[in-house]
Order: C-alpha cells, then sequence, then structure tokens
C-alpha cells in the first residue's frame, strides 16, 4: 500500500470526496486506460461481459484491458471463454496474480481505472451487486462510466476506491 506522504493524489484528500481540478499538465496528453480483473469460473464476472462490451462501445477512446488472474487458466481456456461470451476487449492472463496485486484488486470483478500511471479510481463497475448474493434488478449508480466521463470532461476525479463483490483472487504472486 502507498503512504499517503508518498502520494501526492491522496494526500489532497480530505474526509469527504471532492473533485478535483488539477493541474491540466497532470491530465493533458495523459492515456486513460481501463483495467478489468475477471475470473472465467466466476459467475458475477461472467454476469458483467455485456455490460462491459456496451462500455467498450460506449468509450472507444478508452483502452480496456481485462486481466485473468486465475492459476490454473491456460491460454486455450480463456480463449475459449473469449469466444463463448463475444468478449469485445483484450483478455490477458495473468499468472501469478502479479498485475492484481500490483493494482490491488482484490475481487473478481473489479476495474481499476488510470490517467497515465495515476491511480484514479479502483472497484466495483457499478452497483448492481449489493452483498453476497444480493443484486438489484439494474444498477442505479455506474462508477466506471462516471469516472470515465468526468476524465473525458478534463476533469480529474479525487481517487475513489469502491467495495466489490464478486470471487477472490486466488492466484499470489
Amino acid at each position: 500500500m502507498v503512504s499517503m506522504a508518498l502520494d501526492p493524489i491522496r494526500s489532497v484528500l480530505t474526509r469527504r470526496s471532492i473533485l478535483l481540478t488539477l493541474p491540466l499538465a497532470l491530465s493533458a496528453n495523459q492515456p486513460i486506460r481501463v483495467e478489468l480483473f475477471l475470473a472465467t469460473e466466476c459467475p458475477i464476472s461472467n454476469r458483467y461481459v455485456p455490460e462491459l462490451n456496451r462500455l467498450i462501445a460506449a468509450y472507444p477512446a478508452i483502452q480496456f484491458e481485462a486481466w485473468f488472474p486465475e492459476p490454473k487458466l491456460t491460454p486455450d481456456k480463456l480463449k475459449k471463454w473469449v469466444d463463448s461470451f463475444n468478449v469485445k476487449f483484450k483478455a490477458n492472463l495473468d499468472l501469478g496474480g502479479r498485475r492484481a496485486a500490483k493494482s490491488g484488486a482484490t475481487l473478481t470483478p473489479e476495474a481499476v481505472i488510470y490517467q497515465g500511471e495515476t491511480l484514479l479510481y479502483r472497484g466495483r463497475i457499478d452497483d448492481r451487486y449489493v452483498g453476497w448474493g444480493k443484486s438489484r434488478p439494474a444498477p442505479t449508480q455506474h462508477d466506471v462510466a462516471e469516472t470515465l466521463d468526468l476524465l473525458l470532461a478534463g476533469k480529474t476525479p479525487a481517487p475513489r476506491f469502491t467495495k466489490s463483490w464478486g470471487c477472490y483472487i486466488e492466484a499470489k504472486p
């Protein structure tokens, strides 16, 4: 975990989440990247694939990549999963879970949004799932979409972390 003293973005946060308009130097020409942590055998991850495909279609300028931190997943099994779910995003093996550990992801599905190398969001895709085995018919908050909208509008949100519900990441580096 990064110390607040070493992380200038987190050090400006107050107890309430606020929207920061950081100098344009931070956001200018910094690519926005979304890393998705998924698992082929996690039912909640699988239920999110259509929503993830919609997000990718809605934000064509954003780079989306999925990482699968599953110790027993092979390239052939991942390709079968990608084909069977009609996945529209790049899918990568994360053997050993190193990418998940670096980002702080602990569950699947979980989204991590970066601008340049700055982590701005980690957590749920939306609030459809509200607890273990508990879901809404439709989400009321679209956390990833809302964060991307702010970034594309030229605003930099304060780093935010939300609780995800899903399957624990088993792979450890």
